[in-house]
């Protein structure tokens, strides 16, 4: 509940979690066998130069935005917030809580910060988990979350701009440039008679609904009546999103019908982009966040944008406005064994050396609510949580879609490799894009979520140079959370089995790399080929099942906010409000963050950031 209008408000969440459009935060890194979650001495990161042998010909360490040294006396016994875990969500907090001068630890079990976001370097080349699609980043006024987030600590990356998405379909490849400029040759060509006529009707119905979802900025909410104020900075956007109510909240399909888009081309195309952008089909998917996409994504001069260094110099930019407050840290390999209660409130952490942290102000939990709950569970067990707060944690880890749960998505495999680009054109066109999407069947046994169905290939280093050696290449290909976990669960991570279904998911991936990679599994450098799967996920990233996320279904399920029934625990991340993808994070984080600063702090961040001039 949110001051009496939950669904309406709440909507704002979905809104931004779309902002921009970079599908599944994919995540793992390939670091050195002896990194490993649990370790004995946590480590400070300090900010300063870049580790400088990280570029190093046949380094395999994790690209880190600051250098470590193992000081454990360093580590505070007492701060006011303890955030755990560094993914995106949880770095957008703790840089705005350091920003109110709010002193902040964040504990980070990896050896490496930014959890779905981080990368690391092999023989030259610099690899990247996830994120490869932004944009809303390289203008000033924005309404991506992650851009005002930026705006209000006063630290970003340098952004790199460029046009065009590739894609292979059943029917043909094409890398037009996005924008309205030449989607409309795309359809002729592909869809035939009356698929334009479809589309333009389509996005003149979706004027309204585009303009409420990107009316009111996440960066104002908050959980408490505090939020009155903030939200009434923005009268005319605030009444501009109620007005569409329900309407914003229903699913896309509900309009597709209206509409009676028949034409199967835009059908198919529809369904594809709801997929990449919520990781469900049109029947699934909320009319805010199609709204969204659909007003950004083909407005007039609209670019993609990618950040120099790669997707780890957001991570390093976060950092940055963390440890700008003297009194915040970031602390790796600082694995946390359990949540600490007392007297009915979140009080700290115990790491698993034994080492106990107070939070005088709160614990922010950045984790997935499977593990949070293990976190919890000596407290639980021992009767120092409420039953409101056991039941509590029992609804959010539901996953019974028929007992009132919300369903895991699926998971993901991954190739990324160095190759060599002798022959291949120095910079992206039409006909050799660096970013693309392959569909092979738009008629699977389950549409566009059918396994191994949908791949996603990106080669940054045509965006960025500096990502590998000179006349190389570093690419990266995955199913965008279309593997079942099922298919790899209780495979031993040794065994001849598990390696011979890792070379047959790469055979599978490398397919979609040749779409326009001429012989690229044959050009791929010596002990750059790594191959990630369901079990590579969970065990690098913690991440329950190897799971996306949640998989929020339009009309049906609706995820919780940051506050829990416990005092003192806020979570935050793509299973709270407003869900997956790197705005919904950041958008998540920021809401956690505004909640532990005063009204007065909130407003004077609002202060800092450039919104859209709305119409």
């Amino acid at each position: 509940m949110l001051l009496g209008i939950p669904k309406r408000i709440l909507t704002l969440y979905f809104c931004l979690s779309i902002a921009s459009f970079n599908h599944k935060a994919s995540a793992f890194a390939f670091v050195p066998p002896a990194s490993s979650f649990i370790a004995t001495t946590p480590t400070i990161r300090r900010n300063s130069a870049r580790h400088a042998n990280n570029a190093a010909a046949g380094s395999n360490t994790a690209l880190s935005a600051f250098k470590s040294s193992h000081l454990e006396e360093e580590l505070p016994s007492t701060t006011d917030v303890i955030v755990i875990g560094s993914g995106l969500a949880g770095l957008s907090c703790a840089s705005l809580l350091s920003h109110n001068s709010i002193s902040t630890l964040v504990l980070e079990s990896h050896d490496t910060i930014g959890g779905a976001a981080h990368g690391w370097t092999r023989r030259g080349f610099h690899f990247e988990s996830g994120p490869s699609l932004y944009s809303g980043f390289s203008i000033d006024a924005s309404p991506n979350p992650l851009k005002n987030i930026f705006q209000i600590i006063g630290e970003e990356p340098e952004w790199i701009t460029y046009d065009r998405w590739g894609t292979v379909l059943p029917s043909g490849k094409f890398a037009a440039k996005i924008g309205p400029e030449e989607f409309g040759s795309v359809l002729d060509e592909h869809g035939g008679p009356g698929a334009r006529e479809e589309f333009e009707q389509l996005m003149e119905r979706m004027g309204p609904l585009s303009d409420a979802a990107q009316a009111l900025t996440s960066m104002a909410l908050r959980e408490d009546a505090g939020a009155i104020v903030t939200l009434a900075r923005y009268p005319r956007e605030l009444f501009a999103t109620l007005k569409q109510g329900q309407s914003l909240n229903d699913p896309f399909k509900l309009i597709m019908d209206e509409m009676e888009i028949k034409n199967e081309f835009v059908k198919n195309w529809l369904d594809m982009l709801c997929f990449l952008l919520q990781g469900l089909p049109a029947a699934g998917t909320m009319n805010a966040v199609m709204a969204y996409m659909l007003a950004d994504w083909y407005r007039p001069g609209v670019t993609l944008d990618y950040p120099k260094g790669g997707s780890g110099a957001i991570v390093d930019a976060l950092a940055r406005g963390v440890e700008k407050y003297d009194k915040s840290r970031i602390c790796v390999n600082a694995h946390v064994e359990e949540i600490l209660v007392e007297n009915g409130r979140s009080a700290g952490v115990r790491l698993s050396n034994g080492k106990v942290i107070k939070a005088t102000k709160a614990v922010v939990c950045n984790a997935d609510p499977f593990v949070t709950k293990k976190l919890l569970a000596k407290s639980m067990k021992a009767g120092k949580t409420s039953t409101e707060f056991n039941e509590y944690m029992e609804q959010i880890t539901n996953t019974d879609d028929d007992d009132g749960g919300i369903p895991n998505l699926k998971s993901f495999i991954h190739i990324h490799a160095g190759i060599d680009a002798t022959g291949l054109p120095p910079i992206p066109s039409a006909d050799f894009p660096a970013q693309w999407a392959v569909v092979r069947d738009w008629d699977g046994p389950e549409g566009v979520e059918s396994p191994r169905n949908i791949v996603l290939c990106s080669m940054p280093s045509l965006i960025d140079p500096s990502l590998a050696p000179e006349g190389k290449h570093v690419i990266h290909a995955y199913v965008p959370a279309t593997e079942p976990y099922e298919w790899w669960e209780g495979l031993d991570r040794s065994s001849e089995e598990y390696k011979q279904k890792k070379e047959e998911a790469a055979d599978f991936l490398w397919s979609a790399i040749e779409e326009y990679v001429p012989n690229a599994r044959d050009r791929a450098v010596p002990g750059t080929v790594q191959i990630g799967t369901p079990l590579t996920h969970e065990r690098f990233l913690r991440r329950s099942k190897g799971a996306y996320g949640p998989r929020v279904v339009a009309g049906k399920h609706t995820l919780p906010g940051h506050k829990t029934p416990l005092e003192g625990l806020l979570f935050c991340g793509d299973y709270t409000f407003p869900g997956i993808g790197v705005p919904a994070t950041a958008a998540s984080g920021a809401i956690t963050a505004n909640n532990l600063v005063s009204v007065q702090q909130h407003w004077a961040m609002l202060d800092k950031i450039k919104l859209p001039e709305r119409r």
